[in-house]
């Protein structure tokens, strides 16, 4: 798990390896026929859940992508400020050509939304443009990759239940837990249930709340949303993550990866909708 952008921004890596696969699982439930043979076709045989946490593994040989899967706004701000808050490429003077796109996951849904949609480029390119796609769409839901206060919660060290070493390898030294992989895996862990199971949740969830009868939003509307989310979940170093913790936030967490999956599956649908060939 990547913990701390280059730069030091936020960490890269939002939800761990099963956050990211049910998002994917949950847009694959609602793919178009046509969504779904391109899909097929792009990934050649992958699901959107195989690939889904590809981008991380991108960043040490592609460092320049380490940016886009995030941003950060201020606690204080009234909202999401493009100027502010998703920066412009090394040398790119505002409003020039080359700062059509800039490097924060906001921009770069967008960008690559277009890009997955282009039956002009070939196949490869568009495979990465999808695969980025869906990796940036869940990363955006995690309300940790939105707020701009200690690196997205990765300088917010806690306990959680009650153990400070969140390390996984006895051989090296203790690994302090930090607010952000709490949220990118410790709660969702908390529950305790395979993926199928979790999709009947959050599948229980979206037609509870009728998601797919209402407008999707934007990127900017998602990050807005996370970072409302983050600050109402942030808490002090040396808090100890406990059961009420869990419990006042763990309904958050699902609605999240419900709607990065809902979200996920219109934009596919909307991109995706010429034969593959």
């Amino acid at each position: 798990m990547v913990l701390a952008a280059v730069g030091g921004g936020s960490a890269l890596m939002a939800w761990g390896g099963q956050g990211h696969r049910l998002v994917g699982l949950v847009a694959a439930n609602h793919l178009s026929r046509v969504a779904t043979d391109n899909v097929a076709w792009l990934l050649d045989g992958q699901s959107l859940a195989d690939v889904s946490s590809w981008a991380d593994g991108q960043v040490t040989d592609w460092q320049q992508t380490a940016p886009w899967h995030y941003l950060n706004i201020p606690p204080t701000a009234a909202g999401y400020d493009r100027d502010r808050d998703c920066p412009r490429a090394a040398g790119v003077s505002a409003g020039s050509r080359n700062d059509a796109w800039r490097d924060c996951a906001v921009d770069r849904i967008t960008y690559f939304e277009q890009r997955a949609a282009d039956v002009k480029l070939d196949r490869a390119d568009r495979a990465t443009a999808l695969k980025f796609l869906v990796h940036f769409i869940g990363d955006l839901h995690q309300p940790f990759h939105a707020l701009g206060v200690g690196r997205g919660g990765n300088d917010v060290t806690v306990r959680v239940f009650g153990v400070s070493n969140c390390g996984t390898d006895p051989s090296r030294p203790p690994l302090p837990c930090n607010l952000h992989s709490v949220w990118d895996s410790r709660l969702i862990a908390r529950r305790d249930l395979s993926d199928k199971e979790y999709v009947a949740v959050l599948e229980t969830l979206i037609k509870q709340r009728g998601w797919f009868q209402q407008p999707p939003g934007t990127p900017k509307d998602w990050a807005e949303q996370s970072w409302t989310l983050g600050k109402a979940a942030l808490v002090a170093n040396d808090t100890n993550i406990d059961e009420a913790y869990y419990q006042k936030h763990i309904g958050s967490i699902d609605e999240r990866l419900a709607l990065g999956g809902v979200r996920l599956a219109v934009v596919l649908n909307r991109i995706l909708v010429t034969a593959p060939r």
